[in-house]
């Protein structure tokens, strides 16, 4: 998943997109994995997926994300639980804000926009890391 979440990060940087090879092939095998383990898990995997989704949809309509983000998100939550995708999702949106508030600090271009992607990286590092 972090290979997944880092090459991703990497495309929303330098492209500014997240590309659909990244995230359908990880949505895949996290979904594969989640089977592999038993119909429970399975079963928690597609919860996450589907919560994440419901949760981040609305902020994709109101444009607060773009849809790359939610789809990242939505694979993300495939490799964790309900309960590490919402800390994922609380601790990606913390993040970006400090990231926000040191481009309106430094920077003199007030209408940069943030690469979602990194915040969610270090958001799943944290959390899979145990640190939240």
């Amino acid at each position: 998943m972090l290979t997944l979440l880092s090459g991703a990060a990497f495309t929303d940087l330098y492209k500014d997109r997240i590309y659909n090879f990244w995230l359908i092939p990880g949505f895949l095998v996290g979904v594969i994995t989640a089977a592999l383990g038993g119909l429970e898990s399975l079963l928690a995997a597609m919860t996450a997926i589907v919560f994440s989704f419901v949760i981040l949809f609305p902020v994709y309509l109101f444009k607060g994300i773009a849809a790359g983000d939610v789809k990242l998100f939505m694979t993300a939550a495939s490799f964790m639980s309900v309960q590490d995708t919402f800390s994922c999702i609380i601790l990606s949106f913390l993040i970006a804000g400090i990231i926000s508030l040191f481009i309106l600090i430094f920077k003199r271009n007030k209408k940069r926009t943030i690469h979602f992607a990194v915040p969610v990286l270090i958001s799943a590092l944290f959390t899979i890391g145990g640190t939240l």
